[in-house]
């Protein structure tokens, strides 16, 4: 698998923004469910040239994006009667109504869009199907098989209507009963006739299939344009800059763990971070939030991938060809995996990717956690060096010291660093507040590049003495310290 997993969708937040991600017609629906990575550099930018003209559309001409939505809303997916329709199937009065609403529906949208979207949303003028399908020009969203499609037809229905006034004026049994007869008769060739009249009028509509496809296709384009650059102003998302070399984000987010903190009353840290090719070691206290770090940078850069502006001040970053995340969590139990055999399984994916395309980008999260210690300590620091080789972006969260090389980049959660624990466990033993809460709000979550020999942040016994812990115990531990 080239790109994230349905598992890690959830896990990083994607899913929440496509939850966010507010398409209004059956047509924007479809395109979100088939949204997929662009593979392609000139389509990404023009991609993102297409979003900021969106946004920029939505600011200026608010009244108009309204009135298009409000005509969105309406639409139904006419998609199958179209295939019919092309097949030669003759359509029936139910499907000849709805695809008559919807074509009326398209030409109101695009007396509106056309005027203020760019050319790649040009929507046809499609006055020649309502014509077809509105000979009367009543232009009311009603149909029926009218008599002016055939002037067989319409004598037909004209000698129903004199034999029906006749059958309510007469009382004679006899001459109802012969009445009713001759009706029926009537009846079967209206039947007949209707019959000829849609066969005729569905000939009359299939040559125009392919136009009406262009527009579902570009209906489907502005809702889902639309959605996007509503999601991109609601968090004020940034353009980011394709470059080649490095990986850079200034003031970066995650929406999701933003407003769940915002709803606690509590603020994210927005995370400054620079990548360059190769591996970068990421390290920090327990509950410093290594593991938000790296599910952020994950959902943005994969985010990015997809077409969207990415949550920051400022981004750079490459084309991906693969985005892998690898967690703690991944044993498998239908195949009797353990989390470490889960692991190496997910690892030879990333290997095989890593060998076959140019560049992309894995997060490991505590990888080798479940593992002795002297052997994940080598993994990781294997699959560093390993990473070296190749022109691929990796970050890897550990717990391990002496992993990173020398010449190697490494990152640091601040966490409690700056923390008076004396003063910060006085807060708690006045406080009736949750301890995990309270040490969280006195946590710092960013991270700051340091020196790649620095050890690892022992804060795990700090961190268990302000939770709670037995005096003897407490003490046992201190001495092993």
């Amino acid at each position: 698998m080239r790109y994230l997993d349905e598992k890690n969708i959830d896990k990083i937040g994607l899913r929440y923004l496509l939850d966010d991600l507010t398409t209004i017609s059956p047509y924007g629906n479809i395109k979100k469910r088939e949204l997929l990575p662009i593979g392609d550099i000139l389509l990404l930018e023009k991609t993102y040239d297409q979003l900021e003209n969106f946004i920029d559309i939505c600011k200026n001409n608010s009244y108009e994006v309204e009135k298009i939505e409000l005509l969105l809303m309406k639409l139904k997916d006419i998609s199958n009667i179209v295939l019919n329709l092309d097949k030669g199937r003759i359509l029936d009065e139910v499907e000849l109504f709805e695809l008559k609403i919807n074509v009326m529906l398209f030409n109101e949208i695009r007396s509106i869009s056309n005027l203020i979207l760019p050319l790649d949303f040009t929507l046809l003028n499609l006055k020649h199907l309502v014509h077809i399908l509105d000979p009367l020009s009543k232009n009311i969203p009603t149909f029926h098989i009218y008599s002016e499609y055939s002037s067989k037809l319409k004598e037909i229905r004209s000698k129903k209507d004199i034999i029906e006034k006749d059958i309510f004026a007469t009382s004679n049994y006899e001459e109802q009963k012969k009445l009713r007869e001759e009706r029926r008769e009537l009846v079967v060739l209206e039947n007949k006739e209707e019959n000829e009249v849609k066969k005729q009028l569905s000939n009359s509509l299939k040559p125009y299939v392919k136009e009406i496809f262009k527009n579902i296709e570009t209906i489907k384009n502005i809702d889902f344009t639309l959605a996007k650059a509503k999601l991109s102003m609601k968090y004020n998302a940034k353009r980011p800059i394709i470059s080649k070399d490095t990986i850079e984000f200034i003031g970066m987010f995650n929406p999701e763990i933003l407003l769940d903190l915002e709803g606690k009353n509590q603020k994210f840290q927005k995370l400054d971070i620079l990548l360059k090719k190769g591996n970068t070691m990421l390290t920090g206290a327990n509950m410093g939030g290594k593991t938000v770090v790296l599910k952020t940078l994950t959902l943005n850069l994969y985010f990015a991938q997809l077409g969207f502006f990415v949550f920051a001040d400022f981004a750079t970053l490459p084309l991906l060809d693969f985005v892998h995340f690898l967690s703690d969590d991944v044993q498998d139990i239908s195949k009797g995996l353990s989390s470490f055999g889960g692991e190496i399984v997910k690892l030879k994916e990333i290997t095989g990717c890593l060998k076959n395309f140019n560049c992309g980008f894995i997060a490991l999260d505590e990888f080798a956690r479940g593992t002795n210690p002297t052997e994940g300590k080598i993994f990781v620091k294997a699959f560093s060096e390993y990473m070296n080789k190749f022109e691929s972006f990796s970050i890897m969260a550990t717990h391990f010291d002496g992993v990173v090389g020398e010449e190697g980049s490494h990152y640091q959660v601040v966490g409690l660093k700056n923390i008076d624990f004396d003063r910060l466990k006085m807060k708690l033993d006045l406080s009736n507040k949750n301890s995990i809460s309270l040490i969280q709000q006195h946590m710092d979550y960013s991270i700051e590049k340091v020196k790649s020999n620095i050890e690892v942040p022992k804060d795990a016994f700090n961190i268990a003495s302000l939770i709670g812990l037995d005096n003897d115990l407490k003490e046992i531990i201190n001495k092993l310290y």
